[in-house]
C-alpha cells in the first residue's frame, strides 16, 4: 500500500507542476500557478487537454508580468458583454445563431455556461431533481414553464425521460422558439403518429402539433388546449356537414362542445383509408 501512494503523490506532483508551468496544455503563460483551482477544474471540460488559457482569456501578458494588472485582459466578467461572446463564437460559430432568442434577450454565453466548471448547476426545484444539467440551468430563468410540470398531463422532464434541449435549440434562430409551424422535433420521439398518410390532418400539415397540444404540461388528457375534446375540434371547425348540428325532437343538439370527436374520427392524425379520418 506504502507504494502505491508513493506513486499516487509523484504523479500528482508530477501534473501539478505541469500546469503549474503552463505545460499541460500548452499555455504560454504561467496561469496555474496562481489559479490551480481553475486549471484543474478545467482539465475536466471539453476545453480542457491542449487547450492555453490565452486561447480564451486575452490579452493576459500585462497580467501575467504584474499578477495585480488586469490590464485589457478579458476576464469573462461582469460588464465583457460582446467582447466575452465574441472570444466563444471564435471556435463556435456552428453553435451560436446571431439572431438566437437568448442573444436577443441580451443574455450572454457564460450566463448560461461556465467554461471552467467550477460552477455546480442549479438546484433544481422539489420534485425535479432527476433532471439533467441543462435542464436545471434553464430552470434559472424559465420558472413560469417549469412550474407546470407539476400538473397531472406532462413530458417526463422531472423524471430524466427529456431534457429542454431535446425540444428546443438554445442556440438556434428566433423563429424555433415556440416550435411552432412544423412537427418535426415532436415526431422524433413520437415516430408513431410520423405517417406519412395519404390523408393528413390539415392542423397538423400547417400550424403542428401546437394547434392541439400543449408541449409542456397541462390539466387535460394527452396534453390537449383545451379540456373538452368537442370544444377543441369546433375551435377550427366551425362549418361541418348538417346533421352534426340537427336538433332530436326533445333534447340538446345532436352534437356540441361535450362531443368526443374521437369515438368516430378515430385516426385524427391521419389516415389511409378515410379522407374524414373515420378509421
Amino acid at each position: 500500500m506504502r507504494w502505491f501512494l508513493v506513486l499516487l503523490f509523484g504523479i500528482a506532483s508530477s501534473l501539478a507542476h505541469g500546469e503549474a508551468h503552463g505545460e499541460a496544455r500548452g499555455d504560454p503563460l504561467p496561469c496555474a500557478a496562481c489559479h490551480a483551482d481553475a486549471a484543474m477544474a478545467l482539465a475536466h471540460t471539453p476545453h480542457g487537454g491542449d487547450m492555453a488559457c490565452v486561447s480564451c482569456h486575452q490579452n493576459a501578458e500585462a497580467h501575467a508580468a504584474s499578477p495585480r494588472n488586469v490590464g485589457d485582459m478579458l476576464t469573462f466578467g461582469p460588464g465583457t458583454g460582446q467582447r466575452a461572446d465574441d472570444a466563444c463564437i471564435g471556435c463556435h460559430q456552428r453553435e451560436t445563431h446571431p439572431v438566437s432568442a437568448h442573444r436577443r434577450a441580451g443574455l450572454g454565453c457564460h450566463d448560461c455556461h461556465r467554461v471552467h466548471g467550477e460552477v455546480t448547476p442549479p438546484a433544481p426545484l422539489p420534485g425535479h431533481e432527476r433532471m439533467d444539467a441543462a435542464s436545471a440551468s434553464c430552470q434559472t430563468c424559465h420558472q413560469d414553464v417549469f412550474s407546470r410540470f407539476a400538473m397531472n398531463e406532462r413530458h417526463r422532464l422531472t423524471r430524466g425521460g427529456v431534457g429542454c434541449t431535446d425540444c428546443h435549440d438554445p442556440h438556434g434562430p428566433s423563429t424555433r422558439r415556440f416550435l411552432g409551424g412544423g412537427t418535426d422535433t415532436c415526431l422524433t420521439c413520437h415516430a408513431d403518429l410520423a405517417g406519412p398518410f395519404v390523408f393528413e390532418h390539415a392542423a397538423g400539415r400547417v400550424e403542428g402539433c401546437l394547434a392541439c397540444h400543449d408541449p409542456h404540461a397541462g390539466p387535460n388528457r394527452h396534453m390537449l388546449t383545451h379540456q373538452r375534446e368537442g370544444e377543441l375540434c369546433y375551435s377550427c371547425h366551425a362549418v361541418m356537414p348538417g346533421f352534426h348540428f340537427g336538433f332530436a325532437a326533445t333534447g340538446p343538439p345532436r352534437f356540441g362542445l361535450d362531443t368526443v370527436c374521437t369515438n368516430c374520427h378515430s385516426t385524427i392524425h391521419g389516415s389511409n383509408l378515410d379522407k374524414d379520418f373515420l378509421r
